[in-house]
């Protein structure tokens, strides 16, 4: 009854794991839990010898003879240093919490390391590798399917959606080139300001050869002279070079509301 529910409790290791030792003082008998962590790799079974005395030493001998001896551990055998044997494995001790440790110094005047259960090392975050974009949809829509199992529906910038809906800047445009059927093809370049999306329009010209139409639909496109960034009215300067979609086009000119937004307004 004195020593009920004290229990001397050792952490210990054994071929590369971690057990823990209880040992009960009311009646001498010892316990062996394994310790388990998430995604170990191992069977979750907690007990690994059930609560029992422990034969100092045990031999597997001939039918009729005696299996284990007469003696048992206790705890005044145990010391730092010296390993436990269980059934002939060795069990090395690493520390014991604290009322164990109070306990050996009060009663054998013998101190043992604190210690606790070692926790693992957090495993390295695995980088997330982001397939390149195919040009199939849009590419905030595809990256959906990289981020999550159930692909969500991409949000937009409600406010800049609304604050600039129908805004629109517009410039003339022609082909970066030398071939004589692309020289004189001219084009309308449509940035809206709602999403930053962006059109190229072909309109007609006499003798041309090529239909009236558009010739790059509404899409966000990204400049490949400048990493790979989305376009935006910052890469698209009078009388300079902007690649779209592959093409390069050189800006001739724009219309007044577009002079006087890009007055007016910084964008970067």
């Amino acid at each position: 009854m004195d020593y009920d529910r004290k229990v001397l409790r050792f952490f210990v290791t054994s071929e590369g794991e971690q057990y823990v030792w209880h040992y009960f003082l009311a009646d001498d008998t010892i316990e062996i839990r394994e310790v388990h962590f998430a995604n170990d790799g191992r069977d979750s079974f907690s007990i690994y010898l059930r609560r029992q005395k422990l034969p100092e030493t045990f031999a597997v001998n001939q039918p009729g003879q005696n299996f284990i001896g007469d003696r048992y551990l206790t705890c005044d055998e145990i010391c730092f240093g010296k390993d436990l044997i269980a059934y002939g494995r060795p069990f090395e001790i690493r520390g014991v919490d604290r009322f164990t440790n109070e306990y050996f110094v009060e009663k054998f005047n013998r101190e043992f390391p604190l210690c606790d259960i070692e926790q693992p090392a957090p495993r390295k975050p695995v980088e997330r590798q982001i397939p390149p974009h195919n040009g199939f949809g849009n590419e905030i829509d595809s990256l959906g399917y990289v981020f999550d199992l159930i692909p969500k529906k991409p949000k937009i910038d409600f406010f800049k959606y609304v604050d600039n809906d129908r805004k629109i800047l517009r410039y003339t445009a022609r082909f970066n080139t030398r071939i004589p059927e692309d020289v004189d093809r001219r084009f309308i370049i449509s940035f809206y300001l709602a999403d930053d999306t962006i059109s190229v329009f072909e309109p007609a010209q006499k003798n041309s050869g090529f239909l009236e139409g558009p010739f790059l639909k509404r899409f966000k496109y990204k400049n490949v002279d400048n990493n790979n960034e989305f376009i935006t009215p910052s890469h698209l300067p009078i009388g300079g070079d902007v690649r779209i979609n592959g093409y390069s086009f050189h800006l001739l000119s724009c219309d007044d509301y577009t002079t006087k937004y890009l007055a007016t307004n910084t964008y970067q």
